[in-house]
């Protein structure tokens, strides 16, 4: 995971209100979280975990006032983060450990929300429990896993196998049933991104991906059909969400009093 980062330039920022091929997976997400946040959350705390080269808290800064915080392992993910704030928003960023965070940041916070974390653990109950130190009671766990189960996953798998073997495979049903484990309570869940193809051909360990040049024209006869496949939710009809398409997933969870 670091030295993806440590490869990677600052991602564009979330522009929803553009509608293109570019911003069709982030406007996925908008909707979603428009049915959930008022518009304005100026008094509430919001914290990422895994926060690094991430672009989501501007954009819950921007587009709902949250008070913005992230905790990352890599400093230099943190120092990206923070490049990516600018001078456009204010937020804190901490390097630091999720398992053993600052004390101050612990049931301090009214939303925690992860992208791609809690899959790389293998007790999921327990990554989402130390997550969940960071909630206030009655606080919301948003988190976000991508879709490994369809055909996205079988292609990770034959063409970049060490990738996907960090993951752990998880349906929607697996990911609720770990956060209740955990604790919490389900308020909202959803399949996103009705088609995708996120195939990461990135070497990891230095492992060389055989015959990539090949792999990478193969997959991009899917990305095609991935963006015919856009083009048609855009502008034609919603596409239907099945785990063997989607990109990802998401459940939304409230902490509640421990007994």
């Amino acid at each position: 995971m670091v030295e993806f980062l440590a490869e990677s330039s600052l991602p564009d920022e979330i522009k929803v209100e553009v509608k293109n091929n570019s911003t069709f997976a982030a406007r996925q997400f908008h909707e979603f979280y428009l049915q959930l946040f008022n518009p304005t959350n100026s008094d509430k705390k919001l914290i990422e975990i895994g926060c690094g080269n991430s672009i989501w808290l501007s954009y819950f800064a921007k587009q709902f006032q949250f008070n913005v915080s992230g905790i990352d392992y890599s400093e230099f993910g943190c120092k990206q983060t923070k490049n990516i704030f600018r001078d456009r928003i204010t937020g804190n960023i901490y390097y630091g450990d999720l398992f053993n965070p600052p004390v101050e940041l612990k049931n301090q916070f009214d939303v925690v929300c992860s992208f791609g974390v809690v899959e790389h653990f293998n007790n999921t109950e327990d990554v989402l429990k130390h997550i969940g130190e960071f909630l206030k009671e009655d606080g919301l766990l948003i988190t976000t896993i991508p879709n490994l189960t369809g055909i996205t996953g079988w292609l990770q798998r034959w063409m970049n196998k060490p990738v996907f073997d960090i993951h752990k495979v998880m349906t929607l049903k697996n990911i609720q049933k770990h956060i209740e484990n955990a604790g919490f309570t389900i308020v909202k869940s959803d399949l996103l991104n009705p088609i995708s193809f996120g195939v990461t051909m990135d070497e990891i360990d230095h492992q060389k991906v055989k015959f990539k040049s090949i792999k990478k024209v193969i997959l991009k006869c899917f990305q095609m059909i991935e963006l015919i496949g856009r083009k048609i939710d855009d502008q034609l009809f919603k596409l239907p969400k099945t785990e063997l398409l989607c990109a990802g997933m998401i459940v939304v969870a409230k902490k509640t009093k421990a007994d």
